[in-house]
């Protein structure tokens, strides 16, 4: 629950943020009335998100035995590639993203296309949301893990308050320490899925290497409060084998590495005071 609520937050609170912007835009431009298109957008762009999570969630229970196996691993795999990409995309772009956003909403309203201004907000929200459900339907498969669409919920509601206080207030919000604190997070639990992945490899036998590292069950039981708050962030497993292990702190290290080289890419380059401001985050307000 509480690893569905993090991840909605950061991925609802980008979508949320870029919709600021073109609302903000239009604002600056004189163009409120084309507010509606932006919100028609938004809002549907939530409506599919959340039909897209049911579906796979529905998907995901169809499945028993070896095709569950299979299915898990798959999902798994899948979530790891997109959150991997994600994290390092919007750390690196986040410098020019709104000026890029704000550019092809001016075009819309010159050209005369406001529909592209719905479409603009739709596709940012549903590209969110499909990550999203991506994300939610890998936590699912893990045999431990509890429904996620519940925090996930709280989550959205969470991302869209932030998202309000920054926009609509004089509540200074440091969005730059706040990406990257749930980057870090977000890097721990992708290194969960990966050691889930072979967990749910070794079901179908393979890899034939499964003999438990260690066990750690007297100090802190996986099916534990404590455990599966662990479980949740930081992937922890009681009784974890070595392909486990060497999925776990093998993603932590290269992803680690690379989210740490973005981080300091984006804080050495020099910026204007409108890069400083970004919507990803890379200043505060």
């Amino acid at each position: 629950m509480l690893a569905g609520m993090l991840i909605t937050i950061r991925e609802g609170l980008e979508a949320f943020l870029i919709t600021g912007v073109l609302l903000g835009y239009l604002k600056k431009s004189g163009q409120v009335t084309m507010n509606r298109y932006v919100w028609g957008g938004t809002i549907t762009g939530v409506l599919f998100s959340i039909a897209l999570a049911l579906g796979f969630q529905a998907l995901a229970i169809q499945f028993e035995g070896a095709s569950a196996a299979i299915f898990e691993a798959s999902a798994s795999v899948l979530a790891i590639l997109i959150l991997s990409y994600m994290i390092l995309w919007m750390q690196r772009q986040s410098r020019t993203l709104k000026t890029e956003i704000e550019a092809k909403a001016g075009l819309a309203i010159s050209s005369g296309q406001i529909f592209a201004l719905a479409m603009l907000a739709f596709v940012t929200v549903l590209r969110e949301g499909l990550e999203t459900a991506v994300f939610l339907t890998a936590l699912t498969t893990r045999a431990s893990a509890q429904n996620p669409l519940p925090g996930a919920m709280l989550g959205l509601v969470a991302a869209a308050a932030i998202a309000y206080l920054y926009f609509a207030t004089t509540v200074k919000l440091n969005l730059r320490r706040f990406f990257i604190g749930t980057g870090f997070l977000l890097i721990f639990i992708a290194a969960g899925l990966s050691a889930h992945t072979f967990m749910a490899l070794h079901e179908l036998g393979f890899p034939p290497i499964i003999h438990k590292l260690w066990s750690t069950k007297w100090l802190i039981d996986s099916e534990s409060l404590t455990g599966r708050l662990l479980h949740a962030f930081l992937g922890y497993h009681d009784e974890p084998t070595l392909m486990e292990a060497m999925a776990y702190w093998g993603y932590l290290g290269i992803m680690g590495t690379a989210f740490w080289r973005a981080i300091r890419e984006t804080t050495g380059r020099p910026s204007t005071r409108a890069e400083a401001r970004v919507v990803a985050g890379r200043g505060s307000r």
